[in-house]
């Protein structure tokens, strides 16, 4: 085959041969703009992660703290203890959300929650009385309530802790 019959060779299979490179830049525009995709969607999901792990460790946080200030304090010498109740507000919304974290991450976390939850019931156990926004208890049960305290600070602590290390990793 001479110059002369590639050349006759290319201009009569020309629309052909513009044809499989156009086809060919299609699917390579694809591929890259699927792989674009891909890429910005995981790095959205890894920020919102990130996000999630600092939110729920700061509210567990401050939550741990104030338990950990109630059981530090001198045994009140009043005849009733009043104790405000925990409302959570960030992590309350963001249950839906739990599902970025990792396995290990979601069961730590949700066993934290569910204690605080769970100590709302706890305490109007053995509180006299149950008020809207706190508890009133019998200074008798001060040994008690700091126990119930304690138990939830260390569970809120071990999330805390699971959260700040993967988030470093």
């Amino acid at each position: 085959m001479t110059l002369e019959d590639f050349i006759v060779l290319l201009e009569r299979f020309q629309t052909s041969i513009v044809g499989f490179f156009g086809f060919l830049g299609v699917i390579i525009t694809l591929f890259v703009t699927s792989w674009s995709s891909k890429k910005g969607h995981q790095r959205e999901v890894t920020t919102r992660r990130n996000a999630l792990r600092r939110i729920l460790a700061a509210e567990l946080r401050n939550y741990a703290r104030a338990l950990r200030k109630n059981v530090d304090q001198q045994k009140p010498t009043e005849a009733n203890i009043s104790v405000g109740r925990i409302r959570r507000l960030l992590s309350d919304h963001l249950t839906a959300d739990l599902g970025l974290l990792a396995l290990h991450e979601i069961d730590i976390v949700v066993n934290a929650l569910i204690t605080l939850d769970g100590m709302d019931t706890v305490l109007s156990n053995i509180a006299t009385q149950t008020l809207d926004d706190r508890f009133l208890f019998a200074s008798s049960s001060w040994e008690e309530l700091c126990n119930i305290n304690a138990t939830a600070a260390e569970a809120l602590d071990y999330a805390v802790q699971a959260l700040e290390i993967s988030n470093k990793g």
